[in-house]
């Protein structure tokens, strides 16, 4: 079944003479979508669009967390699954037309899908720092070697 989450507009044969009502692209690319469509201005719009898109790939980096994994830092794990519902938000709002709630409710959720970005380096720092503060002084000059 390869198109279940596709849209039922793709396959009205095209007209010429009359625009379709609402463009939708795919499911994978709603999110970004939505963040694109909620920014009144198109230059900005299109910037945080490409930003948001860039910025996954920037997560390896900014991840300062000496222990990788979601069963060592409960923090980071939790922000993910938040980060996962919101980005689902973001694909619910980037299917729907650009009417008055659906707008402000994507300014919001396109924040705090940037705000996680800014998050993640902080919670590793937070888990390194009470990583550090229990265990022992011997130990610790063990871990570092």
């Amino acid at each position: 079944m390869p198109n279940v989450l596709g849209d039922s507009e793709n396959y009205v044969m095209a007209n010429p003479m009359q625009t379709p009502a609402a463009i939708v692209p795919e499911w994978y690319l709603l999110p970004f979508y939505a963040i694109l469509r909620s920014i009144p201005n198109k230059l900005l719009g299109v910037i945080a669009m490409f930003t948001a898109i860039i910025i996954i790939l920037t997560l390896p980096f900014t991840d300062l967390n000496r222990f990788r994994g979601l069963q060592y830092n409960k923090f980071t794990g939790y922000a993910f699954f938040f980060f996962v519902g919101n980005f689902l938000i973001l694909m619910v709002l980037g299917a729907k037309h650009v009417e008055s709630p659906f707008i402000i409710f994507g300014q919001i959720a396109g924040f705090i899908y940037f705000l996680y970005f800014a998050i993640v380096p902080l919670f590793g720092i937070l888990h390194n720092t009470m990583v550090h503060l229990n265990i022992p002084s011997n130990i610790s000059s063990n871990i570092k070697n």
